[in-house]
């Protein structure tokens, strides 16, 4: 988790799963550059380190994406030259000489290159010059465009955006951390923390923070709404502890934990009851008289495996604008606080009708 978001919220400790899920199998790394960009050419060697030896455990794939800066004159030229090698497989062969030599990248450099490479240089002419060659570039640059690239390095890590260079030692960083979120996510599903049938007409996404005294009641008011309408309501819980409740974080974490186990209403439950008894040890005890492993369960809050799948829910909430808790969104509206029954019934009532 990042220093800004733990000033904002408690520090989000994970969990422990007997079970073994799969393992997401790829981190997908899409590296946007300019061949004539001083940052990307400091960037150049962090990313062929990548693209050589991956990172240990995980596995990563590493694609070079073409975006020439239009201010830089001798770009555009440098990026159809290293198409056109890739054309007869030296990519990253040209990739790496374009780098080391970005003071020379003129024509004439390009084709003692290719020559040096040992590449056939009359085709490498024709693909340099191609209208292929022209289109693959700026197609890459319209997608980079779409996915808000407006300057060099940018790089994203399974989707997520980063700007600016970094060293090996970081991008190993990230990968580790988005693995290890995505394990979290495979791991724990939304499923495993929601309630009423996925085909329900309505559903409740309920943003909570175990330790607030107002949770419980909110959870009541949900909880009776449900009864009011069986099969036709969905709850979804969502992680969301405040930084101003010391206990918060393990006690999400220890529900995380349950979560995975297909217990999370049981502990969640035991959580609201006993918001002044949520020491480890309670929690502990919890998890073993619900049947869990509590020394597995110890150990898997010490190595904060699953920090990433509150982090997710906490992230998510933020970027709606949440700031407090509970906030409960029926199919999509947003209520902020403990709604009265009659206030929840009648959103829930209004999603029924526009479902009909």
């Amino acid at each position: 988790m990042t220093k800004p978001l733990l000033a904002l919220l408690v520090s989000v400790l994970p969990l422990y799963a007997e079970e073994t899920a799969p393992t997401p199998s790829v981190v997908q790394v899409d590296v946007y550059s300019d061949f004539q960009c001083p940052f990307c050419k400091g960037f150049a060697e962090p990313v062929r380190q990548l693209e050589r030896k991956g990172v240990n455990g995980v596995r990563v794939s590493v694609s070079f994406k073409h975006f020439p800066l239009d201010f830089h004159p001798d770009a555009a030229l440098a990026h159809q030259a290293a198409y056109a090698a890739g054309k007869q497989g030296k990519f990253w062969e040209m990739h790496d000489t374009i780098f080391a030599n970005q003071a020379a990248i003129k024509r004439p450099n390009l084709l003692e290159h290719a020559a040096l490479m040992g590449l056939d240089v009359p085709r490498f002419i024709k693909d340099m010059d191609s209208d292929a060659a022209k289109q693959a570039i700026n197609a890459e640059k319209a997608e980079g465009a779409k996915r808000g690239v407006n300057g060099t390095p940018t790089f994203f890590v399974n989707g997520k955006s980063y700007s600016g260079a970094k060293t090996y030692e970081q991008l190993r960083e990230l990968i580790g951390g988005e693995q290890r979120r995505a394990v979290a996510l495979a791991e724990i599903s939304d499923a495993a923390m929601s309630k009423g049938p996925d085909t329900a007409s309505v559903t409740l996404e309920f943003y909570a923070d175990l330790q607030s005294p107002v949770s419980r009641p909110a959870l009541s008011i949900i909880d009776q709404v449900m009864r009011q309408h069986p099969g036709a309501v969905r709850v979804q819980f969502r992680n969301f502890p405040l930084a101003f409740h010391p206990q918060a974080a393990l006690a999400h974490e220890a529900a995380m934990t349950a979560a995975r186990h297909g217990r999370f209403w049981e502990f969640a439950a035991f959580i609201l009851e006993h918001q002044d008894s949520l020491r480890e040890q309670d929690l502990m005890a919890l998890a073993g008289r619900l049947g869990l492993n509590e020394t597995l369960f110890a150990a898997d809050m010490q190595a904060h495996k699953y920090a990433p799948r509150v982090e997710v829910d906490v992230v998510n909430g933020l970027g709606r604008g949440i700031r407090g808790s509970p906030v409960i969104f029926v199919n999509g509206k947003r209520i902020d606080g403990v709604p009265s029954l009659q206030e929840l019934t009648e959103r829930v009532n209004e999603g029924l009708l526009a479902k009909k």
